[in-house]
C-alpha cells in the first residue's frame, strides 16, 4: 500500500502525537508500505533529523493563507498522479486544510484526533463541520475523545474508528539515573508525573498534594518529567515548603529507566484524550493515580490498576498517595495489574495491525 502522512510540523519526537507519528512512520515501513510524508511548516529538529522515507515541505501553514491552501493541493495532484489513495493527517490545521484539497485530487483523509478538543477555538468550530464532509474516517485514540470529535466536528458514528496508542516499552534496569539513585538509597518514596509543563496538566495539584503527605514517615517526593519552563512550580514548591521534594528532571529519552525509581506514576490533567504517560506508567508495573477526565477512566480501572479522582480535588489525590505509602503491597499488586493490562492491550503488533486493517478497508486493498 501508498500511504501518504500528514503533519503540521515536527518539534519534539518525545512529545505523545509526534511520537506515535515517527513510530507509526517506522512500523509502516517495516510493514511494506510505501510512505510519503507532508508536513507544513519546517522546524529546527526536522532539518537536524531527517526522516526515513521520502518527505515534502509545503513550507506554509496557516488555516488563513490561501497559500497554504493552493500549495497542499498541489501537493495532493502529485501525490495521486504517483498512485497514493489514502491520506492519514495529524495536528489540527492539516486537517483542516487537507480533507477538502486532497478529496478535490481523488485522495481519501483520515484524521487522527487524540485530546479533548482544547484547541477547539470558535474559528475551528466553524471550520471543521465543513471540512470533516470530506473525511473518510476520524480516527481516535479513545472512545471519550472520539465522542468529543463526533459531536463537535459532526462526523456520523460510522466514521469515527478507535485505536488505541501502541508501545513497546523496555527498560535496562543496569542504567541508573544518578539523582534518583540518590533519592531512593536516602530512604526517599518516589511519585512521578511524566508530562510536558504546560497549564492543562495541573502539576501544582501535585505539588500541593505532596505538601498534605507526612514528611517524615515515608519521606515522600515528587519527580516530573518533562520540557517547559518550571519557575512557576518551583516557586509554588518553596511557598508550601516542599521544594527541596520536588525534582525537574526536563525532557528525556530514558523515560522507562527513570521509572523503575518509582512507587506510583500520577496525572492530574484537566482535560485529557488518551495518556500515553498512563501506559508507559503501567508498562512499568506502576499504579496510576489520574484525574477522571477524557480517556483516563478508559486505561485506569479504580481499585484494581490505580486511582481516578475529580479534576482538582487536591485532598482525593493527596489520599491516594497516603494509599501508595502506607500499603505498599497492595499498591505493587496494582501494579502488577496495570501492566498485564498494558501487555494484553497496547501493544505495537495490535496498532499496526488495526491501522492496516483500516487503510485496507478504505483502499479496498486486499480485498
Amino acid at each position: 500500500m501508498k500511504i501518504l502522512l500528514v503533519i503540521d510540523r515536527l518539534t519534539n519526537p518525545h512529545a505523545g502525537t509526534e511520537g506515535q507519528f515517527l513510530l507509526l512512520i517506522n512500523l509502516l515501513q517495516q510493514a511494506g508500505c510505501e510512505l510519503r510524508v507532508l508536513i507544513l511548516a519546517d522546524s529546527e529538529w526536522l532539518r537536524a533529523n531527517p526522516l526515513p522515507c521520502a518527505t515534502r515541505l509545503v513550507g506554509s501553514s496557516s488555516v488563513k493563507s490561501p497559500t497554504t491552501w493552493w500549495r497542499v493541493y498541489q501537493e495532493a495532484r502529485q501525490a495521486k498522479a504517483d498512485g497514493f489513495d489514502l491520506a492519514h493527517i495529524f495536528f489540527n490545521d492539516a486537517s483542516v486544510i487537507c480533507p477538502p484539497m486532497f478529496a478535490l485530487a481523488g485522495i481519501k483523509s483520515i484524521i487522527s484526533r487524540r485530546d479533548m478538543g482544547f484547541w477547539y477555538t470558535p474559528m475551528y468550530r466553524k471550520l471543521l463541520p465543513f471540512t470533516g464532509k470530506y473525511v473518510a474516517c476520524a480516527l481516535s485514540n479513545s472512545r471519550a475523545v472520539a465522542e468529543v470529535t463526533g459531536a463537535v466536528e459532526r462526523i456520523p458514528a460510522a466514521k469515527l474508528k478507535v485505536i488505541y496508542n501502541g508501545f513497546n516499552r523496555s527498560f535496562n534496569p543496569s542504567v541508573k539515573i544518578p539523582e534518583l539513585e540518590s533519592l531512593r538509597t536516602n530512604g526517599a518514596t518516589l511519585f512521578g508525573l511524566v508530562a510536558n509543563i504546560r497549564p492543562i496538566k495541573r502539576m501544582q495539584d501535585a505539588i500541593a498534594a505532596l505538601a498534605r503527605l507526612d514528611r517524615d514517615k515515608h519521606n515522600p517526593h515528587l519527580v516530573i518529567i518533562g520540557a517547559g519552563d518550571a519557575t512557576e512550580l518551583t516557586s509554588l514548591a518553596g511557598k508550601l515548603g516542599v521544594v527541596e521534594r520536588v525534582h525537574f528532571l526536563g525532557s528525556r529519552s530514558d523515560i522507562p529507566e527513570c521509572l523503575q525509581y518509582l512507587s506510583a506514576g500520577l496525572l492530574c490533567s484537566e482535560s485529557e484524550g488518551f495518556s500515553n504517560a498512563i501506559v508507559e506508567y503501567q508498562f512499568a508495573g506502576l499504579p496510576v493515580i489520574c484525574s477522571r477526565t477524557g480517556g483516563n477512566p478508559e486505561a485506569v480501572s479504580q481499585g484494581e490498576t490505580g486511582w481516578l479522582y475529580e479534576v482538582g480535588d487536591v485532598p482525593a489525590l493527596s489520599a491516594a498517595m497516603v494509599s501508595v505509602l502506607q500499603e505498599p503491597e497492595c499498591a505493587a499488586a496494582m501494579g502488577a495489574a496495570a501492566k498485564q493490562h498494558a501487555e494484553s492491550r497496547y501493544t505495537i503488533s495490535a496498532m499496526l495491525n488495526q491501522h492496516l486493517a483500516l487503510y485496507r478497508e478504505l483502499t479496498g486493498a486486499g480485498q
